[in-house]
């Protein structure tokens, strides 16, 4: 029924996305888990990614981060290195909140490597709700604290506020002592009073 309304082109991309990732599980055998095939509504969130539109090829990212299902994740794998900067960013997000532990090399070389402020405050962020669970996350918050881009310094001040932990406590008073820039000092004196209580 969704094909009938469709205009070609769009079904010819639906379609394609598709047979990728037949073509993607296909071969694998008995090693992996099969995953079911991604649902009607992850496959109108993917054909949204080839839209020229930038807010629907947004809106397909949030609706697969909100849909969450692992068959998506080689799609968008794909769309981390376009050279569109909004792009990759919304594909690090999505694919932090799909693959969960899985994407944390891939979201912390990003958030070392990305030349992008857009794109490693992007990675932060995804890599925020995983940091309890891996012990390399916690030196990358720290060293985002000195990160050369003001936005991405204050995405670091206030994640890391928010943990417990002594290194952290300790990163935040060191870096309120050096911090020049009055907005992300601003931004330091209140997540200094979360972290004293």
């Amino acid at each position: 029924m969704i094909l009938r309304t469709m205009e070609p082109r769009r079904v010819g991309i639906l379609l394609s996305v598709v047979g990728l990732f037949l073509v993607a599980t296909a071969g694998r055998g008995e090693e992996l888990p099969s995953r079911p095939p991604p649902s009607p509504k992850a496959l109108e969130a993917m054909r949204l990614l080839e839209s020229s539109d930038p807010y629907e090829r947004q809106l397909g990212f949030l609706r697969l981060e909100a849909l969450r299902e692992p068959s998506t994740v080689e799609v968008i794998t794909r769309y981390l290195d376009r050279p569109e900067i909004e792009v990759r960013a919304y594909s690090l997000r999505a694919l932090a909140a799909i693959d969960g532990v899985a994407a944390v090399p891939v979201l912390l070389d990003r958030l070392r490597t990305d030349r992008q402020p857009q794109v490693r405050r992007a990675a932060i962020l995804g890599l925020e709700p995983l940091q309890p669970n891996h012990p390399d996350i916690l030196p990358a918050f720290i060293k985002a604290l000195r990160d050369r881009s003001t936005e991405v310094r204050i995405t670091a001040v206030d994640v890391v506020s928010r943990i417990k932990d002594p290194r952290a406590r300790e990163a935040m008073l060191l870096r309120q002592k050096r911090e020049r820039r009055r907005d992300v000092q601003r931004v330091l004196k209140l997540a200094m009073q979360r972290v004293k209580s």
